[in-house]
């Protein structure tokens, strides 16, 4: 199965500073309770599972290593940011990228996504490294948290992986 992979360049916030605190903590705690919580109240799941998000969180790290370059720290929100645009790009059986801003932490400073789809994880990854724009995304030294989104469907009769890359520099 042929991968494809979008480029999408990082983006830098026009001035991250000006947001109140207020503002911050209050979306900060609705996005955590609409991360939680269903509008049943009933705890939901991230669709990817831990194993396939920490398998492509594992390349990424193992690709910066070889490069000389520290690890991403995992971030809880990116994942959820990362997991429901898999979903949706799996839904759509396209890939295409998101608002980078919309579900990112507050805290940001410089944000960058990969999307892609593929047969498999390791064919995922391959194709971001020989991809300009995603391996820069993947070995930018500034950035030092990642999120991921690994999701299995159903696409045109055939088996596909959907994954998204979110990475943040705070």
């Amino acid at each position: 199965m042929p991968v494809t992979l979008p480029s999408k360049p990082n983006t830098e916030p026009a001035s991250a500073r000006t947001r109140s605190r207020r503002r911050r903590k209050v979306l900060g705690v609705v996005g955590v309770l609409l991360a939680t919580f269903t509008l049943s109240g009933l705890l939901t799941a991230c669709e990817s599972t831990a194993l396939d998000r920490a398998a492509v969180i594992d390349r990424i790290n193992a690709s910066r290593s070889e490069n000389g370059l520290a690890t991403l720290r995992e971030n809880l929100t990116l994942d959820l940011k990362a997991d429901a645009w898999a979903g949706r790009l799996r839904d759509e059986c396209r890939i295409f990228h998101s608002n980078l801003a919309d579900g990112a932490p507050q805290e940001w400073r410089k944000l960058g996504e990969n999307v892609g789809r593929g047969g498999s994880n390791d064919q995922i990854h391959t194709a971001y490294l020989n991809s300009p724009g995603h391996r820069a995304n993947i070995l930018d030294p500034s950035f030092n948290q990642v999120g991921a989104g690994a999701v299995w469907g159903d696409c045109n009769g055939a088996r596909t992986l959907f994954t998204v890359q979110v990475f943040m520099r705070s």
